[in-house]
């Protein structure tokens, strides 16, 4: 079996073995295109294609090249001449299979991560989290070959034309759920009638190409990747000056949730058991609930993730789909399964300087869940879109975002975001909070 991955790419190898007196020409069957089962505008998860395996077995015979010589245009002699899977005729380039699997998904409107013509592809992927990575196993490929020659004196012009069918199994896995959530397969095949060089490898290429089509257009796949009920907001969806509709949407309203009044301490285990770790598939960070099924948090946090894991302080765990998201206030608002659960109540009124304040979140690691640091508020700013910020001292890691600021009673003043360290990557004392009533505006809440 010949493996290739798409990060760490190993060579795939055709060769022709001996030529076979009387060797039949190969039959390739033609493999009918689908429509993409995706529509223009939908709002679909991020895949990436991860890895490709030829699953063929060395000297497996896997097509012909025609025969007939200056005759016929092709080949050295009358014969057919047979095309073996083994080493040392050809090489194809990881960068080949992940540029044409990007063109066949991008084509078919699909949310694909991985742009080959990005200059800088890492920073305009930087708000895609990829929630699915894409597998595929190429099972068979037939060839019909011609390698041309002069009609002449019978030479080798040193290209190929014909056609190619392959046929492949798909996986999509779940990085998130660490399976894979859906197996499928498909068949493609390429008829190529000008000759170009390396023509067994473009034919190879050209019938992956139309297997990936074909992947697009299969329903079940582009039900694994829709998201369902998910709205993507702007920040000037939001009027500044009141509650309302997002994008036609409307007002979502939180049930009202009484006040802490007595110190934070006497509310304390309520609190952790309300803040949450979340988890995309890569990495973690904080959240909190404002409604019995819906949790805060930043929007760098849950990257519109259509399925993300929710653990509670106690270590036990939830599903949960981005609701809503604002990803130029960075937060995001999440329908959370199962409960009902225990809100925080949130604090509208504005905070004043060197005001007492706490963080709540899971910085660096699940295991640390519930940390509380205590500072008070350094400064009231704006950030560089003229959005308020709260600046304090109370400590926060990664990991830490989403979680919510405190006053010293234990209501939510703020959401934690963002935080400033030194060369050797120690925190300073400098850290960014979203003031919760903006936070909850921008993404259409109505607390009651």
């Amino acid at each position: 079996m010949q493996y290739i991955h798409c990060r760490r790419f190993a060579a795939m190898f055709l060769a022709a073995g001996l030529a076979l007196t009387g060797c039949e020409r190969t039959h390739v069957e033609p493999a009918p295109l689908r429509v993409s089962a995706a529509g223009q505008g939908e709002d679909l998860a991020a895949i990436q294609l991860d890895r490709v395996v030829f699953n063929l077995q060395r000297g497996q015979l896997i097509g012909s090249y025609r025969g007939g010589g200056s005759w016929t245009g092709c080949g050295p002699d009358l014969s057919s001449e047979p095309i073996h899977w083994t080493q040392g005729k050809t090489t194809v380039q990881d960068e080949e299979v992940l540029d044409i699997f990007y063109r066949e998904m991008r084509n078919a409107h699909y949310n694909v991560v991985g742009d080959p013509d990005a200059l800088f592809g890492n920073f305009s992927d930087r708000d895609k989290e990829v929630e699915y990575l894409i597998g595929g196993r190429v099972d068979t490929i037939t060839l019909d070959v011609c390698d041309e020659v002069d009609n002449w004196d019978g030479k080798s012009l040193g290209r190929q034309h014909g056609s190619a069918a392959v046929t492949v199994t798909w996986q999509v896995f779940s990085p998130l759920e660490n399976k894979v959530v859906l197996e499928t397969g498909t068949s493609g095949s390429l008829e190529m009638p000008q000759g170009v060089g390396d023509g067994v490898v473009a034919l190879i290429l050209g019938a992956f190409g139309a297997a990936a089509r074909n992947l697009a257009g299969d329903p079940r796949f582009h039900d694994v990747l829709l998201r369902k009920n998910h709205v993507k907001m702007t920040t000037a969806s939001v009027p500044l000056g009141g509650w309302g509709g997002v994008s036609g949407q409307p007002a979502l309203a939180l049930p009202a949730t009484q006040a802490f009044t007595t110190p934070i301490g006497a509310n304390m285990a309520r609190i952790q058991a309300s803040v949450v770790t979340i988890f995309s598939g890569s990495g973690q960070g904080s959240g909190f609930f404002v409604a019995p099924d819906l949790v805060l948090t930043n929007h760098h946090v849950a990257h519109d993730a259509q399925r993300l894991k929710v653990m509670f302080i106690n270590g036990s765990e939830v599903y949960a789909t981005t609701l809503r998201s604002d990803p130029k206030r960075d937060v995001a608002l999440l329908k959370v399964e199962g409960g009902p659960f225990t809100p925080l109540p949130l604090r509208l009124s504005p905070l004043a300087l060197t005001e007492e304040v706490y963080a709540v979140g899971s910085p660096l690691d699940p295991s640390l869940a519930g940390t509380v640091t205590r500072g008070i508020v350094s400064q009231l700013k704006e950030n560089e879109y003229g959005q308020p910020l709260i600046q304090a001292d109370a400590t926060i890691q990664h990991g830490s975002s989403g979680g919510p600021l405190l006053d010293a009673k234990g209501n939510v003043v703020g959401i934690s975001q963002s935080g400033v360290s030194d060369q050797t990557d120690h925190t300073v004392g400098i850290n960014f909070f979203i003031p919760i009533a903006d936070g909850v505006q921008r993404l259409g809440l109505q607390p009651q």
